[in-house]
C-alpha cells in the first residue's frame, strides 16, 4: 500500500486528496480511483510522467512502479477544461493489503464537471461570492452551483463511499 496525494494544480486554496491505495493497481484502474476521489463522471483520462511525456498502455503500468521511477505523475482530465492533477508519492506502507483505496484526508470541494478548468472555476467562485453579498447580478451561477455552494467543503466519508462502490 502507498499513500499518494492528488492535488489540482493551481487551485487556491489547494484542492487535494490523500489516499492509501494498492501500489500494484494499474493506471487504467487508478483513473477510476481519481474519478471517485473528485466525484467526476469518468469521461476522459491521460497520464503523463514527470518529463510530461504521455504514458501509453495504462493497463500495463503499475502505479507504484511509475511513482518509484518518476516520483510524480500528471493526470489530465477533460482536455477542454484541462483539469491537471499532480500525483505525488507520500509514503510506502507495509500493512494489511486492501482491495479498495481509502481516503485519509482532503481539502476543498471537487469542482463541477464542465466548469471551464481551474481559471474559469475560480472566476465563477468570485462571481458567486459577489452575488451572495448582495450584488445579485449572477442568478444563473447561483442556480447552477446553488446559493449555499461552499468551495471549502470536503467530505472524506463520501469519497470513501465512492471508493467502496468501485469495481477494481
Amino acid at each position: 500500500m502507498i499513500d499518494v496525494k492528488l492535488s489540482i494544480v493551481n487551485s487556491k486554496p489547494e484542492i487535494f486528496r490523500i489516499i492509501r491505495v494498492d501500489e500494484n493497481i494499474n493506471l487504467q484502474l487508478f483513473h477510476e480511483v481519481i474519478q471517485a476521489a473528485f466525484e467526476w463522471s469518468n469521461i476522459h483520462s491521460h497520464f503523463y510522467n514527470a518529463d510530461k511525456s504521455i504514458l501509453k498502455n495504462e493497463e500495463e503500468i503499475l502505479l507504484g512502479n511509475a511513482l518509484n521511477k518518476w516520483e510524480s505523475l500528471i493526470y489530465v482530465y477533460d482536455l477542454a477544461d484541462f483539469w491537471t492533477i499532480l500525483i505525488s508519492l507520500l509514503a510506502t506502507n507495509s500493512g494489511e493489503l486492501s482491495k479498495k483505496p481509502v481516503c485519509l484526508q482532503g481539502q476543498g470541494k471537487s469542482p463541477p464537471e464542465d466548469s471551464g478548468g481551474i481559471i474559469n472555476y475560480c472566476e465563477v467562485l468570485e462571481l458567486l461570492a459577489k452575488h451572495n453579498k448582495g450584488d445579485r447580478q449572477y442568478p444563473l451561477i447561483a442556480d447552477w452551483l446553488g446559493e449555499n455552494y461552499n468551495p471549502n467543503e470536503f467530505n472524506c466519508e463520501q469519497v470513501n463511499l465512492n471508493f467502496k462502490n468501485l469495481v477494481l
